[in-house]
């Protein structure tokens, strides 16, 4: 980080997760929306349809905006690697990382590269060797994420659960209940979303995610 910037606070990045995951979420039935006034009777002609589909098609532009600009901020606040200096290099640098950082690094690195099996290759390396570390819940946090993100819903929902065991009082355990209904859904066990969303709404009736997770029971309702 460059002199005189003011790192995010862990507050400040959970805010942003969970922000990112609202936006997921609408723009997952915003595109549902789009997709059936496509298929509709009339859908190509119908003026009145015609008009909803572009308005609908301009909120999921924006919201694709507005996610990569929060995924932008993350990356930027949690995660900025030395830059070389005009004829310098990061060798010092990096020389006076420990390797727990180094370790750390690499899998949020790979994390955000898109390479999510060699992340979890170094996040569990990461709790392997650090398991007293102040990130190690971060990293099992980010484990879970990497089989979200990787669209294997069926281990994410296991991990979000070891997550929420092992930290129970973590900021993101919320959005790990949501997470883990979004994954139910994408399966297919929207029965068992319901419960995983009344479950976060029960436990954190104020947050965020509750307001999410009430959108995706009446989504449920009309779908079931």
């Amino acid at each position: 980080m460059g002199a005189g910037c003011v790192p995010a606070s862990q507050g400040d990045m959970n805010s942003v997760y969970a922000r990112q995951t609202r936006l997921e979420a609408k723009m997952d039935s915003l595109t549902k929306q789009v997709q059936s006034i496509k298929g509709s009777q009339g859908g190509g002609t119908d003026p009145a349809l015609r008009e909803q589909l572009y308005k609908l098609q301009q909120e999921v532009n924006s919201l694709n905006k507005s996610y990569s600009e929060l995924n932008a901020k993350v990356n930027k606040s949690e995660f900025d690697l030395p830059v070389p200096s005009e004829g310098g290099s990061t060798e010092v640098e990096t020389a006076s990382m420990s390797t727990e950082e180094v370790v750390y690094d690499r899998g949020y690195t790979e994390l955000s590269e898109g390479n999510y099996e060699g992340s979890r290759e170094n996040f569990k390396l990461f709790l392997s060797k650090y398991p007293k570390s102040s990130k190690a819940g971060d990293a099992t946090y980010w484990i879970a994420e990497s089989y979200y993100r990787e669209g294997e819903f069926e281990e994410a929902i296991l991990d979000y659960q070891r997550f929420i065991d092992t930290y129970p009082s973590d900021d993101r355990v919320p959005l790990s209940y949501l997470k883990q209904g979004l994954s139910l859904m994408e399966i297919g066990k929207n029965e068992e979303a319901q419960l995983f969303f009344e479950t976060l709404i029960d436990k954190y009736p104020q947050s965020d995610e509750a307001n999410t997770a009430k959108e995706k029971i009446r989504e449920l309702a009309v779908s079931g």
